[in-house]
């Protein structure tokens, strides 16, 4: 059995310099995704870049500490260049600009409000600057006539805007139900004007503690008090389904470095390299708009019926010749 488990371990860790090298690739790019982390107080969004950092250097930091109260950027996944080690010093040396950027923001509460669904389109458009507390911004709207953020938040950072979404929820937590109509709610919205969406941005949900399931069988539990069975956090997982309509793609077991889990853990590692690679695919081009005035099909539509005509007379003109 140790045999198997340390053969499983060695697979796992080859597995990850793969994904390194992946993620490396994916770094042939010109600008790095923007991930914005939302979810609830205490559901791991702190613990999940100290991961994803952990697993892109090579040496475990807290860059990002819980219960914040603000909303912190972390470029690059945090990571310096001097704090690299290893294989990840080889893989990310000469393009650690490329790695995506995190937003951590504060704990949400389960609500679904225009005052924090204003909030919410200001971090997705780069318009709110690093380190602003959250309860700032909403005593501000209190205080204010509606929209008083969007007239004082003018300015966007292309930088910080945001291109991926991951939502982190807590599989020992009830779903929070008005939080996700409250996102869904502001990349629904359009222009007026144009009628186009005004966000573009893939949408992923991480469920956060699988380590607390009890049959998972890969990684061990520190807390048997907050045990779940699998048809429990199965069950768990169908209603994150029908709330998002996401795929099996876009949901992530996830287990952090925290509660007990603190030394090197490739199966841990390998679950954030995964999420990263992820993050950094290209979503699919958009269509082009379709600017061609009524004249001008007509102009088109009269040009191919010509060289359509020509082509058949030139083939009838060859036979009779013939």
């Amino acid at each position: 059995m140790e045999n198997t488990a340390n053969l499983d371990r060695t697979i796992v860790q080859q597995e990850n310099v793969n994904l390194l090298r992946e993620i490396r690739e994916l770094c042939n790019r010109n600008n790095p995704e923007v991930v914005f982390l939302i979810g609830g107080p205490g559901v791991g969004k702190s613990a999940m870049v100290n991961t994803i950092n952990k697993a892109l250097c090579g040496t475990y930091y807290e860059k990002a500490k819980p219960n914040t109260r603000t909303f912190e950027r972390f470029k690059n996944c945090g990571i310096q260049e001097n704090e690299l080690q290893g294989v990840q010093k080889y893989a990310f040396s000469t393009c650690l600009h490329i790695l995506p950027s995190i937003i951590d923001s504060a704990g949400n509460i389960d609500e679904n409000t225009l005052a924090l669904q204003e909030i919410m389109e200001l971090v997705i458009g780069g318009f709110i600057p690093r380190g602003t507390s959250l309860a700032y911004l909403l005593d501000k709207q209190t205080h204010r006539p509606p929209g008083f953020l969007s007239r004082k938040y003018t300015t966007s950072n292309e930088e910080w805007k945001v291109t991926k979404i991951v939502f982190v929820v807590s599989c020992t937590q009830p779903l929070p139900t008005q939080l996700i109509q409250c996102l869904q709610a502001v990349l629904a919205a359009y222009d007026r004007r144009t009628g186009q969406a005004r966000f573009n941005i893939d949408v992923f949900v991480a469920i956060t503690k699988y380590d607390l399931v009890a049959e998972q069988g890969r990684f061990s539990t520190f807390n048997s008090q907050e045990q779940i069975t699998m048809e429990q956090f199965l069950e768990y997982e169908r209603n994150v389904a029908r709330h998002f309509s996401v795929f099996e793609h876009n949901r992530i077991r996830w287990v952090s470095y925290v509660d007990g889990h603190s030394g090197d853990n490739p199966f841990i590692e390998n679950i954030a390299l995964k999420l990263v690679r992820q993050m950094m695919h290209n979503r699919a081009p958009e269509i082009a708009e379709n600017t061609s005035t009524l004249g001008e099909d007509i102009v088109a539509a009269l040009l191919f019926t010509a060289a359509i005509c020509g082509i058949t007379w030139y083939v009838v003109k060859r036979s009779l010749s013939d």
